[in-house]
């Protein structure tokens, strides 16, 4: 089984998605070795991976190949794949450990971890309607892009992980390496944070 390059997975994928129905659909498939599933997975969750994988190291190539890595372990272990619950906490989980691992094992060719406190959180995401839609649904969403960037990095990784990845307490806690109980108190901070911003930018306008 051949993966394609980062540069030309998309190019793979020209199929429609929906014809593979639900999440659970598409994990048989490639349980029963179907290669355009595993190209679909892989065109719907690259960039998330690589935007996710990036903040741990600066080095293209190494993220690259361990989305590489992640996908042939995925393929080679089809097999299990229906026992897989939530498919970008999967994949998530996935291309981060196998990023670290390749930190560590080549600590004299690439950069050191960034300390949690210091890393960006740069990342391309459509979060306008998710969030509108679960907390803000009465207000317009034209300036949530702006006022996410006055987010710390952090706030906007959970801010990201939680309404666009859709992952649960437990989860993002194991992402970011922190208590399911910081994980409430850090999404409480970000909305907090974020309605405050919100409700500035509108009253500043009103004046």
């Amino acid at each position: 089984m051949k993966i394609v390059s980062a540069a030309n997975y998309n190019d793979c994928c020209i199929m429609i998605d929906a014809g593979f129905g639900t999440k659970e659909n598409l994990l048989l498939q490639l349980q029963q070795h179907n290669e355009q599933a595993l190209a679909v997975l892989m065109k719907t969750h690259y960039k998330d991976m690589y935007n996710y994988a990036s903040r741990f190291a600066s080095d293209e190539a190494l993220v690259k190949d361990a989305i590489q890595e992640v996908f042939i372990s995925l393929w080679q272990r089809r097999e299990t794949a229906t026992s897989i619950l939530s498919l970008p906490y999967y994949l998530l989980g996935a291309v981060k450990n196998r990023v670290l691992k390749a930190l560590q094992k080549n600590k004299n060719n690439y950069g050191t971890v960034q300390d949690s406190a210091h890393y960006h959180f740069e990342v391309e995401f459509s979060i306008e309607k998710k969030i509108t839609e679960k907390q803000f649904a009465d207000e317009r969403a034209g300036n949530v892009r702006s006022i996410i960037s006055h987010l710390s990095p952090r706030q906007r990784e959970i801010i990201y992980l939680k309404f666009y990845q859709q992952l649960d307490h437990d989860q993002i806690a194991g992402l970011m390496n922190i208590s399911q109980q910081s994980a409430y108190n850090l999404l409480h901070e970000s909305i907090q944070k974020f309605k405050k911003n919100w409700q500035s930018k509108f009253l500043m306008k009103a004046c």
